[in-house]
């Protein structure tokens, strides 16, 4: 019996000492990202991508990235035709772009106007502006400024910037003011307005330099509180795409552009961030 007994008791202590013991668990497998991502579309857009993509590679550095600009209709259109995994475009698409296409708002922004420094006006209208590039206001005496003829200046017709001014501003026509004038990206935009007193142009809130001053719109000043408020009345969304020719790591990508680590990106570019 005492046998018996002791045989119970060191069964019991085994038993106790196997729970006591520590339960040890593998770590999860995380496969590391391999592959080439490609971009095209909204020169607005590349600057910021390229940043993202930077803190992307550094915890993935198994994924390249190639990204082009060329404006948001050559990124809406290379999409379409399957040539680039992410399109982006910084203005919002139409039905007919938009068919068959993942849209992914990663930012808002904000359509700045631009003047010389030492242009007097502070502030114009929808409506004045609208006319300005309609031709219908062609000198700064018009609307509070000096006697001197007005140089609207415009981006080229294939930038996100230059659709989302004619459909906010010119409701989708196209300006037709006389020596209206025409530049590439923001930085071309910039230099010719900082270059030229008569000169008024439009840049993303982005690309903002200090080299032009931004002037209200009815009254409000662009800025990302009044883009997130909706007082300032020219924002527009910023968008990556993707089609049924992406690749799967196309998502990761936008996944991570739209994590607290990626709109923490956005903002400090100066964009106001979706999340």
């Amino acid at each position: 019996m005492k046998k018996l007994i002791g045989f119970f008791l060191i069964a019991l202590l085994a038993l106790e000492a196997c729970q006591r013991q520590p339960v040890t668990t593998q770590p999860p497998t995380v496969t590391p990202l391999i592959g080439k991502l490609t971009f095209a579309g909204s020169t607005t857009l590349q600057p910021l991508i390229a940043k993202i993509g930077d803190t992307f590679q550094e915890a993935n550095p198994q994924v390249t990235l190639d990204i082009a600009a060329g404006g948001s209709v050559v990124g809406i259109q290379a999409v379409h035709d399957g040539s680039v995994d992410i399109g982006m475009a910084s203005r919002a698409l139409s039905a007919e772009e938009a068919q068959g296409i993942n849209q992914f708002q990663i930012a808002t922004d904000v359509i700045a106007i631009v003047v010389h420094p030492d242009n007097l006006v502070e502030n114009l209208t929808i409506e004045q502006l609208a006319d300005i590039y309609m031709g219908k206001i062609t000198n700064w005496k018009d609307v509070g400024g000096p006697d001197e003829t007005i140089i609207p200046v415009a981006r080229e017709k294939s930038s996100g910037t230059r659709g989302a001014f004619d459909e906010l501003v010119l409701e989708k026509q196209e300006p037709t003011a006389p020596g209206l004038r025409t530049t590439v990206t923001a930085g071309d935009m910039a230099a010719l307005v900082s270059s030229d007193v008569a000169a008024i142009g439009y840049v993303g809130f982005g690309n903002l330099e200090p080299s032009v001053k931004a002037i209200q719109i009815n009254g409000v000043a662009p800025s990302e509180v009044a883009a997130a408020q909706k007082t300032y009345p020219l924002t527009r969304p910023l968008l990556l795409l993707t089609g049924p020719l992406s690749q799967p790591l196309a998502n990761d990508f936008i996944n991570f552009t739209l994590s607290a680590e990626g709109q923490k990106l956005v903002e400090e570019f100066g964009w106001a961030p979706v999340k």
